[in-house]
């Protein structure tokens, strides 16, 4: 099991809103346990599951933020866990 926490930062502050997150739908088909919130200056998620769904699931958050046309910051810390 991995447990992921995810940050994604805009470069340009202006496009916080334009961040989008993971789909519930999608969390669900990868059985991932999952928190999700938005701050003032980043949108935070905490992902949980098996090494080759969390792995799938940030590889997702990346690309379909990178398809806004925007650049993005993202800081991941992984767990291990046995």
């Amino acid at each position: 099991m991995i447990k992921a926490r995810v940050s994604l930062y805009p470069v340009d502050q202006e496009g916080l809103d334009s961040l989008t997150g993971l789909p519930s739908k999608f969390l669900d088909e990868h059985a991932l346990d999952y928190d999700f919130r938005q701050s003032s200056t980043s949108l935070d998620t905490t992902i949980t599951g098996s090494d080759d769904e969390v792995w799938t699931a940030l590889r997702h958050l990346f690309q379909e933020n990178c398809r806004q046309a925007q650049d993005i910051v993202m800081v991941t810390t992984l767990v291990r866990y046995t």
